[in-house]
């Protein structure tokens, strides 16, 4: 008898009686066909992963968004050992957490600055794990090696997934814990062991302390479980009938339904329960996990032009106190219209279905400091991948149970509380992922049968016969509608390839362009980023371009009225930019530049330095507004009764467009001042040439005079590098609410010759 198993079975081993366990003989034999392509999956996975975070310049630590507030909870909690709920909402903590330690191991080890970087290659790792499980997954459920690849490769290259690993937000964590909890309710529908379904609670119960949803899914594990128990009861009814026997419900066969549901339950329940009790011991309220749904939804419910006097009403009440206002207003709300939520599903609905890189790449009016560009073709080869997964996975899910009604049963009821909580609060990408993920699972299923059958067709010389007869059954109705509806939703959504071919337009002009502005080519660049703005008005990255061509040939004044209405975070930082150049209204345009810097999303001071173009200088004054487009790797500008400065990070750069040569005997005037008992050790490197050590004073403000290089004489452009051991204040000061990753504080720096 030949035991080895065919995961190309049509039939699935996870039936409802499900303990049925499959062996091999040969497990040697399953290496070629089991491992060695996964391991190719996971290798590009981590490559595409490792490369993202290498071109991207998204930094949470200067982000106002959710992944900023996660970045300075997880902060705090790294150097204090503080958690505290200081924005406007209770959040779930587990993912701060996650951030936490690598934050704190950061800082143990001595090299804070690389406390973001440690998170994005632990995320690497966890999104390869993902892809992992997601083989698993597809493979158990579909009974199918194949449907495991194919959804590995899902995971691995659709570029939302490549993404989540560079940006702090909860959806990675999330997701991972949720495809561990249903590949954990499919080995204990395999083989029956408890100890699966007690893991099942556990990651379900840390999901829900990532997104909270997840709490209330454990009705759909109750679903799987009862519609599990009902298959199996039948069968056996079914063959008791056979066999001349009667068979009826007992109270037993109700227990193996109840206590599973029970073993879940506690166990999800358990891990979920000690942060019930903080929420509780902190603000005397029962609050589960956090109060981002009826808060959320008081803001999705009123007009979006009352959502920032919404926001300031909450933040002037206590954090106990937000939930149960919110509630209030909801009800407020839906007793005035109980259809509120529904009044523009349609529209909602619709706008799920797009093709999500294309519309950030060409339909939004800025990439936002995404590197959509650089990765280009891998994101349109994931809207083509996302395109075909989901027809494939909707066909799927139309198409005749063969994976057992309870787990068909358990994806329909998460798709469809997925969908409603979108629906009713809003659609965001990000939200969308689990969506897709569940979607895409159905669709590596299905194209692992499509690619069988049509092996097989092909085999018999009968491919047209078959297809012919597959679509002459009634039951694939259903499939074939909704798959022509999906094309309709998406194609009627918006004029794709219009889009793109204005877009591409678009593109070839802007990349033109800057290889023009690079080259100091400013008339060239004009002209393109001209021709770009024709292709697509609102283009706020092409506005932003032309205005800094125009900077670039002393057009200021033309420069500021091109980026006068803002439209991103570059363009308002610009307008304020040449604003100060032109003498105009200079105290909010101060206050906007530091406000920018702050809450950008990236290293706004990187972006300054290279595209810029500041005037001449042998003087610098940090923190005055007039320094950005010099610098790089400062903090944001602060004031004392000494003058400007800012903070210096572990390592910054400053580079200095002279207006003339200089001559020999030259040097370097720096005014600092240490920030921390005693002398913080700097190291200065001059135009590339040797370190030259200074020790920095503690608490009181000094000039140090350095003596410039020879290799300095005679160049137009002074390139200074500094370099200090970081600190964070709030990890030696208790008291101190100062997160940031700081050395010392540096006010002024100039070249100065000597007077004959």
């Amino acid at each position: 008898m030949n035991l080895r198993p065919s995961y190309d079975d049509d039939r699935s081993p996870l039936c409802a009686g499900g303990s049925q366990r499959r062996t091999s003989t040969n497990p040697g034999s399953r290496i070629g066909t089991l491992h060695w392509p996964l391991l190719a999956i996971l290798v590009i996975a981590i490559v595409l992963r490792l490369w993202f975070i290498y071109i991207s310049p998204i930094d949470p630590r200067f982000s106002n968004a959710d992944d900023g507030d996660y970045y300075r909870r997880a902060m705090r909690l790294a150097a204090s050992g503080q958690y505290i709920d200081d924005a406007w909402l209770i959040r779930p903590p587990l993912h701060v957490f996650f951030f936490a330690f690598w934050l704190w191991l950061a800082i143990e080890l001595g090299r804070p600055q690389l406390g973001v970087l440690l998170i994005q290659l632990a995320q690497t790792a966890l999104g390869t794990l993902t892809v992992v499980l997601g083989y698993g997954v597809a493979r158990r459920l579909f009974a199918a090696e194949r449907a495991g690849l194919l959804f590995a490769l899902l995971l691995a290259l659709w570029f939302p997934f490549v993404e989540l690993p560079t940006v702090l937000y909860s959806e990675l964590l999330y997701l991972f814990l949720f495809l561990l909890h249903v590949w954990l309710l499919l080995r204990f529908d395999a083989h029956g062991r408890w100890r699966d379904l007690a893991r099942a609670g556990v990651a379900l119960g840390a999901a829900a302390l990532t997104r909270s949803p997840a709490l209330y899914a454990l009705a759909f594990v109750a679903l799987w479980l009862l519609a599990r128990w009902s298959t199996k009861h039948k069968e056996q009814t079914t063959t008791s009938k056979e066999q001349g026997t009667e068979s009826a419900i007992s109270l037993g066969s109700l227990f193996s339904v109840l206590c599973p549901l029970f073993l879940v339950a506690a166990c999800c329940l358990a891990v979920v329960a000690p942060w019930t009790a903080r929420n509780y011991l902190v603000y005397q309220r029962f609050i589960p996990v956090d109060t981002l749904g009826p808060i959320n939804l008081w803001l999705d419910l009123d007009a979006p032009s009352r959502r920032s006097q919404h926001i300031d009403e909450l933040r002037r009440i206590p954090q106990a106190d937000r939930q149960a206002y919110a509630l209030a207003q909801v009800r407020a709300i839906l007793a005035d219209d109980p259809l509120r939520p529904f009044r523009a599903l349609w529209p909602t609905f619709r706008h799920i279905w797009k093709a999500q890189y294309v519309e950030d790449f060409f339909v939004k009016q800025s990439f936002f400091t995404r590197p959509l560009r650089e990765a280009a073709p891998l994101g349109l080869l994931g809207d083509l991948l996302w395109f075909g997964y989901t027809l494939a996975g909707l066909i799927g899910l139309a198409a005749p149970v063969r994976e057992g009604w309870h787990n068909r049963l358990f994806v329909l009821a998460w798709l469809g509380y997925s969908l409603l909580t979108v629906l009713i609060f809003h659609v965001e990408p990000r939200y969308l992922l689990p969506i897709w993920t569940l979607i895409g699972l159905y669709g590596a299923g299905a194209l692992a049968r499509a690619q069988r059958w049509m092996r097989a067709a092909g085999q018999e010389g009968a491919a047209a016969a078959r297809l012919r007869a597959i679509i002459a059954r009634r039951a694939a109705i259903l499939p074939i509608g909704l798959g022509l509806v999906v094309i309709w939703l998406l194609f009627s959504y918006r004029d794709y390839p219009a889009i793109i071919a204005g877009g591409l337009a678009r593109e070839r002009a802007l990349v033109a362009g800057e290889r023009a502005y690079a080259s100091g080519d400013y008339a060239a660049a004009e002209r393109a980023f001209r021709a770009a703005l024709a292709a697509q008005p609102n283009f706020v990255d092409a506005q932003v371009n032309l205005a800094l061509a125009l900077a670039a040939q002393g057009r200021s004044a033309e420069a500021a009225e091109v980026v006068r209405a803002g439209g991103s975070r570059r363009a308002e930082l610009l307008a304020a930019s040449l604003a100060l150049r032109l003498g105009r209204d200079v105290e909010t345009a101060r206050a906007t530049l530091a406000r920018i810097e702050a809450t950008a999303g990236e290293a706004i001071q990187h972006w300054a330095r290279v595209w810029l173009r500041p005037p001449p200088a042998t003087a610098l004054i940090l923190g005055d507004g007039q320094d950005l487009g010099y610098l790089e790797g400062f903090s944001s500008p602060e004031y004392s009764p000494n003058g400007s400065f800012r903070w210096l990070a572990a390592t910054g750069r400053v580079v200095l467009p002279l207006p003339h040569a200089l001559h020999p005997g030259a040097t370097l005037v720096l005014r600092m001042a240490g920030g921390r008992p005693g002398a913080t050790p700097l190291e200065v490197r001059v135009a590339g040439g040797p370190p030259q050590p200074v020790p920095v004073q503690g608490g009181q403000w000094r000039v140090y005079r350095l003596l410039l290089p020879a290799t300095t004489v005679q160049q137009r452009q002074l390139a200074i590098e500094l370099r200090a051991p970081p600190f964070v204040p709030a990890r030696l000061d208790p008291s101190s609410n100062d997160l940031r990753i700081v050395s010392l504080m540096v006010s002024a720096i100039r070249a100065e010759e000597l007077r004959v």
